[in-house]
């Protein structure tokens, strides 16, 4: 009988333990971002990992009659400030920018194109044409400090005495960011 008296004893105390038990458990949530040594391309347009940048802007010569007196000149506009830029973390110390013929070149000169006439203009890196983006060629723009790199895109269509078809006239441009 006592072992029988000291088993319901037991079982007792072991029930009144168990309403008063609580358990404590504790562990780690690891965190991580890893970021990658390069350089981003904005205009001014939201742009995600997801959906990159890839409109770099439009250079717009506007709208004009059959011939004209004076260059056309035209600056890069985008969506955003109409400015194209670089920012690269502080591991990259400098790019190159390269832009192609287009899609209307001959492989010595950009044309803009209505599909029958075409019309020759030309890339610079100022606004005075003194510098300009030969076809295919690489500029090289330094990186300091992870500022915003501006990459400055003007064209220039020459004077036209030839009186041309009405139309508008285009042309695609490939360009080309390496670090």
């Amino acid at each position: 009988m006592t072992s029988r008296r000291w088993a319901l004893a037991a079982l007792g105390s072991l029930l009144l333990l168990a309403e008063h038990a609580q358990a404590a458990i504790s562990g780690q949530i690891h965190a991580r971002l890893t970021i990658i040594a390069g350089c981003e391309v904005t205009n001014g347009a939201t742009s995600t990992p997801e959906s990159p940048l890839s409109d770099f802007g439009l250079l717009d010569f506007g709208q004009h009659g059959p011939t004209w007196a004076n260059p056309l000149n035209a600056s890069l506009s985008g969506a955003g400030n109409g400015r194209l830029e670089v920012a690269c973390n502080p591991s990259v110390t400098g790019f190159t920018v390269t832009i192609d013929g287009g899609l209307n070149g001959d492989g010595s000169t950009r044309r803009l194109s209505n599909g029958r006439q075409t019309i020759a203009y030309r890339l610079f890196l100022d606004a005075s044409g003194s510098d300009s983006y030969s076809i295919g060629q690489q500029h090289n723009f330094a990186v300091t400090s992870g500022a915003q790199v501006p990459i400055p895109v003007f064209g220039s269509v020459v004077a036209n005495t030839r009186a041309l078809p009405a139309g508008v006239y285009t042309d695609t441009l490939t360009v080309t960011l390496d670090w």
